[in-house]
């Protein structure tokens, strides 16, 4: 891993302006938190992976570009898909979650993509030169954690269904009501929905095809169509 201060440059301001871990703030506060921070840079291209051990379990990651998987690891190798990082989302909370799971974390890009990651002390530990900086990412840390814990409450609502069949329909549900649309894009390959719905990928394929055959939605990777939307609210 790199040091981000050493492909930063003052146009990247722009960008990170729109990322919501830096909503509200000016050019100056971003800069003088990024250079007191000093964060680490990750740059994965699409398929690469990445695995954190122990000695990052102290940090916050934002994905600046690009979108990536995040699975923790067990010592027996399993992978669990805990959650997908798009442009912009910071995952302030894995911090916790990895320690108190002692398991690897693995970072998948399904797209290019290009993270920084920064001490979870370079927030919680006040500096007075930059302690409005501070404050305002605390606040945009508390509104992205309580976005990600109903992403988490949905994912286990998914989970709960008893069928394969079931458990598409409910993930189906979430991203048609999440993009308002019965035709939407989901951020995973059909091994990562597997993993996703805790499914053997065997089993979803035939659910799939199943529901194509019925007529109840088209798909083509990781774009679907919901052609009768009654079908969602049955479980």
């Amino acid at each position: 891993m790199e040091r981000y201060l050493d492909y930063f440059r003052e146009e990247h301001l722009d960008v990170l302006m729109q990322k919501k871990l830096f909503s509200g703030m000016t050019h100056d506060e971003i800069k003088s938190f990024i250079f007191f921070a000093k964060p680490l840079y990750v740059k994965l291209y699409e398929g690469q992976s990445l695995q954190l051990e122990y000695e990052y379990f102290n940090m916050m990651g934002l994905v600046i570009s690009g979108a990536m998987h995040v699975f923790s690891v067990s010592y027996d190798g399993n992978r669990t898909l805990m959650r997908s990082m798009k442009n912009g989302e910071a995952g302030g909370v894995l911090c916790s979650l990895i320690d108190y799971r002692r398991y690897l974390i693995e970072l998948v890009a399904y797209q290019d993509a290009e993270m920084i990651m920064f001490s979870a002390d370079a927030v919680f530990q006040t500096e007075g030169t930059i302690v409005v900086p501070q404050h305002k990412i605390l606040v945009n840390i508390i509104q992205s954690q309580r976005e990600m814990y109903l992403d988490m409450a949905e994912h286990l609502a998914i989970l709960s269904q008893r069928t394969v069949r079931t458990k598409i329909l409910r993930f189906l549900r979430y991203y048609s009501e999440m993009n308002n649309s019965l035709e939407f894009k989901v951020p995973y390959t059909r091994e990562g929905l597997a993993d996703y719905l805790a499914v053997d990928r065997a089993s979803l394929s035939r659910s799939l095809g199943a529901m194509r055959d019925e007529g109840v939605i088209e798909f083509d990777r990781g774009s679907f169509k919901v052609l009768e939307e009654d079908k969602l609210y049955d479980n």
